[in-house]
C-alpha cells in the first residue's frame, strides 16, 4: 500500500502551519463541499452533500464553492530536506495523476539521497463555513440514507471546507554528501511523457520543474460533523497536519476511489 509519511515529515509540517492536511498523491477530483466518512483513520468519499441531506424549500442551498483564488508557494520541506524516497512518491503520484509514467523516474534519481520541492501555481477554492453551518441547520438526513445516517450519528463523517490545488513542482536533488545533483531533462521528459512538461526552473539551474496543464489537489481543510439522533448539533474543526493518501487499486477491502487518513 505505500508508506505514508510519518507526523513528523517537513511536508506535513508546511502545510500545517496554515492549517491544511496532506493528500500525499494529488488528484483531481477532491473539491469543498464533498463529504468524507472515517472509519479505523480511513477516509471514503461518501458523496455530495444533496447525496445525504435534503434542502429545506425555503432554506438556503448547497454553499458556492468560491472561484481560483491565488494559493501561497508552499515549500514542502522548508529547512529540511525529504528522504529521496519519500520525496519520489510525492513526485511519481503527481505524474501518475497526469497520466504520465514513473519508470525512468528512480532511474533519473537514482544518486538522489534527499530531495527538496515546492508547489507553484497554487489555487485555493473554499466554501464558507458559516454556510455550510445554515445548510445543514435547516436541512433533513434523507429518509434513504440509512447508513449515511448511522456514520452521523457516530460523528464518522466530514465536509471538505477548502482546498489548495497546483500546477506545478519544483524538485532539487542532492546526494548524500549534499552536492546537488543534475537531472538530464531532455531523457526525463521523454521517459515520462503524458500531460507533464519537464524543464530546468532556470538556465544552468539543478532544479527541475514538473508543470502539468490540470491543477491536481494536494492539500484540503475540512469539519467534522455533530449528530445527535440525526439531528445536526455542531461541526468540529479538523487540525492541520494529517495525511490523505488514495488507497492502491487492488487493495482487497479498499476501492481506488478510497482515501486513507493518519493523524
Amino acid at each position: 500500500m505505500g508508506i505514508l509519511p510519518s507526523c513528523k515529515d517537513p511536508a506535513l509540517n508546511a502545510l500545517k502551519t496554515i492549517g491544511y492536511n496532506v493528500v500525499q498523491l494529488p488528484r483531481v477530483d477532491l473539491h469543498p463541499t464533498q463529504l468524507l466518512v472515517s472509519s479505523n483513520k480511513r477516509l471514503k468519499r461518501l458523496g455530495e452533500l444533496t447525496s445525504v441531506f435534503v434542502p429545506a424549500t425555503d432554506g438556503p442551498g448547497v454553499p458556492a464553492i468560491s472561484a481560483d483564488r491565488n494559493g501561497p508557494n508552499i515549500a514542502i520541506t522548508k529547512t529540511a530536506s525529504l528522504d529521496a524516497g519519500v520525496g519520489l512518491n510525492i513526485l511519481g503520484g503527481l505524474i501518475s495523476a497526469l497520466g504520465g509514467s514513473t519508470m525512468g523516474l528512480n532511474l533519473s534519481y537514482a544518486k538522489a539521497a534527499k530531495l527538496q520541492m515546492e508547489y507553484g501555481g497554487t489555487l485555493e477554492n473554499g466554501a464558507e463555513l458559516a454556510l455550510i453551518d445554515q445548510f445543514l441547520s435547516s436541512s433533513r438526513v434523507n429518509p434513504f440514507a440509512k447508513a449515511a445516517a448511522q456514520m452521523l450519528d457516530a460523528d464518522q463523517v466530514y465536509v471538505v471546507t477548502s482546498t489548495l490545488k497546483a500546477t506545478t513542482l519544483s524538485v532539487s536533488a542532492t546526494d548524500e554528501k549534499k552536492n546537488a545533483i543534475g537531472i538530464d531533462v531532455p531523457v526525463l521528459s521523454n521517459a515520462i511523457g503524458g500531460n507533464l512538461k519537464v524543464s530546468s526552473a532556470n538556465t544552468g539551474s539543478t532544479t527541475i520543474k514538473f508543470e502539468g496543464k490540470i491543477p491536481l489537489v494536494f492539500g484540503f481543510q475540512a469539519v467534522r460533523l455533530i449528530f445527535d439522533q440525526g439531528t445536526y448539533r455542531a461541526m468540529k474543526l479538523v487540525d492541520g497536519g494529517g495525511v490523505v493518501a488514495e488507497a492502491v487499486a487492488n487493495h482487497p477491502y479498499l476501492a481506488d476511489s478510497d482515501l486513507l487518513l493518519s493523524v
